[in-house]
C-alpha cells in the first residue's frame, strides 16, 4: 500500500494495481453493458484503497458541505433534521465530475505525482479483482451486507423519532440482509474485495474520467480532462441501490457538471 500524506495528519491510501486482461460488460447485464468484451489494462497504476472522504476533500476546498439525506427524521419546530453525509470519515458527495477531477489536479501539484479519475476500464478491473461474478463476492442474491452498503433492510425501514419505525413498499430494498448503514458508511467500513480495495460495490457511486459511450469501444489513449458538456460515467452503485444496480459492469452517465447526492470518487496515480 501506497501512503501518500496530503496534510499535517491527514493521508490516501493507494493500491498498485498490475496490468491484465479481463472480460469488461455483461451480456446478462442491462443493455448499455454489452457485448461483453476482452480489455487489457496495458501499465500498472495506484488505486485508492477507499472513497475519498469529507475529511481529504476538505484539505482542497475546505468550504465543502456533503449536506444530509433529508426526507424522514424531521423533527416538529424549526430545526429539520436528517442523516448526515458530511462527518470527516465518510465519503464525499455532491461534487461533480470537474470538482472531482479539479481534487485530482490540486493532489498532483500538491505531491508531485500525477493524479487522476479512474477511466471505466481501470475502474471495472480493479472492482473485478480477478473475479468473473457479477460482484466480485458473488451474485447479486448473495448476502452483501459484510461486503458491502447497499439497499437493505436498514434502508427499508423509514426512521421517525415520534412514531414506531414504517416499511413504505416504494422504497427497493433486499430486505433478505442487513448491513447495518441507513445512508453513507465511514470509508473502509466493508472488507476489501481481493485485491485490497474497499466499497467498490455500494456506499456512494464513483465518478470516472471516461465520456459515456455505447460499447464496444477500445479503451481511451486520452480521456477528457473535463467533464464540462459531457455525459461522464458513474459506477459501482450506492447506499440506495440494490445489488443488480451496484455489479461490476453496471454503467450509469451524468452530466460532469452535475452533483448528486450519492456519487463521489476515488483517485488514481499513474506513477
Amino acid at each position: 500500500v501506497l501512503h501518500i500524506e496530503i496534510a499535517p495528519g491527514i493521508s490516501l491510501d493507494l493500491v498498485r494495481i498490475a496490468p491484465g486482461e479481463f472480460i469488461m460488460g455483461s451480456d446478462d447485464g442491462y443493455p448499455n453493458e454489452r457485448p461483453a468484451h476482452p480489455q487489457t489494462i496495458e501499465k500498472p497504476f495506484y488505486i485508492g484503497a477507499f472513497e475519498v472522504t469529507n475529511q481529504q476533500y476538505r484539505c482542497f476546498d475546505p468550504t465543502h458541505d456533503s449536506g444530509l439525506l433529508t426526507g424522514e427524521g424531521y423533527q416538529f419546530g424549526d430545526d429539520e433534521r436528517g442523516f448526515t453525509l458530511n462527518r470527516p470519515e465518510q465519503p464525499v458527495v455532491r461534487i461533480s465530475c470537474d470538482q472531482a477531477m479539479a481534487f485530482c489536479e490540486w493532489l498532483s501539484q500538491e505531491t508531485g505525482r500525477h493524479f487522476s479519475l479512474p477511466t471505466e476500464a481501470q475502474w471495472e478491473y480493479a472492482c473485478r479483482a480477478g473475479a468473473s461474478t457479477p460482484l466480485w463476492y458473488g451474485t447479486p442474491d448473495d448476502d452483501f451486507s459484510p461486503f458491502a452498503n447497499l439497499s437493505d433492510a436498514t434502508h427499508y425501514s423509514v426512521y421517525y423519532h415520534h412514531v414506531p419505525s414504517i416499511h413504505p413498499p416504494w422504497r427497493p430494498a433486499d430486505t433478505r440482509f442487513d448491513d447495518g448503514w441507513r445512508v453513507a458508511a465511514p470509508a473502509g467500513s466493508f472488507a476489501p474485495n481481493p485485491w485490497g480495495i474497499h466499497d467498490m460495490h455500494g456506499n456512494v457511486a464513483e465518478w470516472t474520467r471516461s465520456e459515456y459511450r455505447p460499447y464496444p469501444f477500445v479503451t481511451e489513449a486520452s480521456p477528457p480532462r473535463s467533464g464540462a458538456g459531457r455525459r461522464m460515467v458513474v459506477r459501482g452503485g450506492s447506499w440506495v441501490d440494490l445489488p443488480k444496480r451496484a455489479r461490476a459492469a453496471f454503467r450509469l452517465h451524468y452530466e460532469g457538471s452535475q452533483a448528486m447526492f450519492d456519487v463521489g470518487f476515488r483517485v488514481v496515480a499513474e506513477r
